[in-house]
């Protein structure tokens, strides 16, 4: 154990965490080595040198590539997280350099892109004008990597499940809303004082993806309603795509209720007076980040303003509306 701590302490250095990491996305030796611009045999050194000294086995060779071993998995989180924090001094540094305060790179799901981030975002330059701002919308999928390589400081939106979160804290900032049937304004539907689920019927339908966390919401409000899927329905993680289709496809979909508010004002979209369930809401919205990572002063300032005005985009947008 004495060696192994020594060897660690005194040998490793960043060509070692970025050769580990090259291996366990590329999985071959002639590719890391034309990414790291080095030879295949020193790329085969290095490694049987790491291995020889930290005496264990860090990648199984088989057919297909370098498979990691639970050593290697150990290891390569470990780098990442190194080459992580080397990324935020490099980027503080430069900043510094520069003149500026900081920057902040923000993954956002579709809930928090139209007005929570931007809003927040607003009032953190009111109070740090020179932070750099990075903004990056796409749905859990695309962002939780980016989130664990150290590609983003944090995600804001919904929050995933216990599954999703591994390696992660979260911080909710709203216990969720309800959700809400929409349709275009050229919709037959739309401007009708009242209609139920058999309206419904005959009408193309715009759906979450399966793996979406909004998804298994809607889900629950089809359940309720004994709605099945329609043959034919559209699964769509876009926002703008969605919004396309109900405007001109005369479709129909389910949207958080202040995202719904929002595109009813900018986007030719209706809110249907369907009666949902109360009791069935959004999943809590918040912000996500690595764990063991030191947060930055620009991440703590925008967490700040997300709290200030979460309330009043959630729940003043939609006030008044009775559904």
């Amino acid at each position: 154990m004495a060696r192994l701590d020594w060897y660690i302490r005194a040998n490793l250095r960043p060509r070692h965490f970025q050769l580990l990491v090259a291996l366990d996305e590329l999985r071959h030796v002639g590719r890391v080595a034309d990414y790291l611009n080095i030879t295949q045999p020193a790329v085969s050194k290095s490694l049987s040198e790491l291995e020889r000294g930290l005496e264990v086995r860090l990648f199984e060779r088989d057919p297909k590539g370098l498979i990691p071993t639970a050593f290697g998995e150990c290891l390569i989180r470990f780098s990442r997280s190194v080459l992580r924090e080397l990324n935020t001094t490099r980027d503080e540094l430069r900043h510094l350099k520069a003149g500026t305060t900081g920057s902040i790179r923000i993954g956002m799901l579709p809930v928090a892109a139209p007005a929570l981030v931007p809003r927040s975002v607003i009032l953190l330059k009111e109070e740090a004008p020179a932070t750099t701002v990075v903004l990056v919308e796409g749905n859990s999928d695309s962002l939780l990597p980016m989130l664990q390589e150290g590609k983003l400081d944090i995600i804001v939106g919904t929050l995933p499940s216990a599954p999703r979160h591994t390696g992660l804290e979260l911080q909710p900032l709203h216990p969720g809303e309800a959700i809400v049937a929409v349709c275009g304004t050229r919709n037959p539907l739309a401007g009708r004082e009242k209609i139920t689920v058999q309206d419904l019927a005959g009408y193309p339908l715009i759906i979450s993806p399966p793996d979406a966390i909004f998804r298994e919401h809607v889900d629950a409000i089809m359940d309720y309603f004994d709605m099945p899927l329609p043959a034919g329905a559209i699964e769509s993680g876009s926002m703008t795509a969605s919004n396309t289709f109900i405007r001109d496809a005369n479709a129909i979909s389910f949207y958080s209720q202040h995202l719904a508010q929002h595109y009813s004002r900018v986007s030719g979209i209706s809110i249907l007076p369907l009666k949902m369930p109360a009791a069935i809401l959004t999943a809590p919205i918040g912000v996500v980040w690595p764990k063991h990572v030191e947060m930055s002063a620009s991440t703590r300032l925008l967490i700040e303003k997300l709290a200030e005005v979460i309330d009043s985009v959630f729940d003043a947008e939609v006030e008044g509306q009775g559904l």
